[in-house]
């Protein structure tokens, strides 16, 4: 029997901005939310499940210029932006903190 592959979250993008100091500063409530999601993907959930698992997160899928987009909402200002390779499984994580896209 084969193994289904597992899903795979790429959050290095965002690290850099946050390394040079150049991120959004985020709630650690909030953060605490975006850690929760990234653990149940690591864990094999697809983005949309992790993000049912933890609650309240409004799944979005974007349209327009940021079609193939989606956010996540981690508190009324913060919301997470990330695409999706659904055939690797891997989400790429585009921004934490702020709304996006960016005003």
């Amino acid at each position: 029997m084969e193994m289904a592959m597992a899903w795979t979250i790429d959050d290095s993008q965002p690290r850099i901005l946050y390394n040079k100091d150049k991120h959004v500063a985020v709630t650690p409530s909030a953060m605490s939310k975006y850690h929760e999601w990234r653990r149940e993907i690591e864990r094999g959930s697809d983005p949309k499940s992790a993000a049912g698992k933890v609650g309240d997160m409004h799944y979005e899928q974007l349209s327009g210029n940021n079609k193939g987009v989606y956010t996540i909402r981690l508190s009324q200002e913060h919301r997470v932006a990330f695409t999706i390779n659904g055939t690797l499984q891997q989400v790429k994580v585009i921004s934490i903190g702020g709304h996006f896209p960016p005003s």
